[in-house]
Order: structure tokens, then sequence, then C-alpha cells
């Protein structure tokens, strides 16, 4: 584990009953749909940002408006990124419909996990 690493790790490590939450105003929404929404900060240019996107994109279509795919600039979205201490692109978050991160990601999500998520999510694969 490198050094930087380790330092996301202690500063996403929360205590099970403050769960990190983003507000949906914080993403310019009035609300979360049913399935949250998956959340990426992006650099411009980046070939892995662009992939990682598509990845969000074909899974969020398999749910149509029950999840929502948002993508912010990491230099222009500063106060939640350094609140979420995201440190590298893309970073990828899937909030629930409450505001909750369930899951985040430092590198592109692969096809089968997101898909594999959402069904969980949608009540579509047992537990």
């Amino acid at each position: 584990m490198s050094l930087n690493d380790l330092i996301s790790a202690v500063r996403r490590s929360r205590p099970a009953d403050d769960p990190l939450r983003i507000d949906p105003s914080e993403l310019g929404l009035d609300a979360y749909p049913e399935l949250g929404a998956l959340v990426q900060f992006s650099s411009t240019a980046s070939r892995a940002c662009r992939e990682s996107l598509n990845h969000l994109a074909e899974a969020a279509a398999h749910h149509r408006d029950l999840v929502i795919v948002v993508e912010l600039p990491v230099h222009r979205s500063a106060p939640l990124h350094l609140r979420l201490g995201v440190r590298h692109t893309p970073s990828v978050y899937r909030v629930d419909a409450r505001g909750v991160v369930t899951h985040h990601w430092a590198r592109p999500p692969q096809r089968e996990e997101l898909a594999e998520l959402l069904d969980h999510a949608a009540g579509l694969v047992p537990v």
C-alpha cells in the first residue's frame, strides 16, 4: 500500500453511525432518484475519465430514470472534492437515494461491478 493509499484510507474511514453524505444540492439536484447517483470527478482530456464515464452511462442506461450520472470537473468542484479527499481522477462515487456514499473507486469501475451494484440496489439480484 502506497502512502497516498494509506492517507486516502484514513480520510475515508468514518464511524458506521456517521456515514459520508453528499447533499443533492451539492450536485445541482433537488433530490436523488430511487437508485441514487454515480458521481465522477474528471480531468479534462483524460482517456481514463472518458472510459469511466462511458461505463457509468452504460450502467445507468440499464436502469433508466432510477439512477443519474453526474460528472464534475475536479478543478471546478473544490469544496466537494476536498471534503471527499479526491486526489486522482477519475474518482467515482456511488451515492444512494439518501445521499450516503456507498462505494468509491479511484479507477474506472468495471462494467460488471457497476451492473451488479445497480442490479442489487434495484432488487434484481439476491443479497
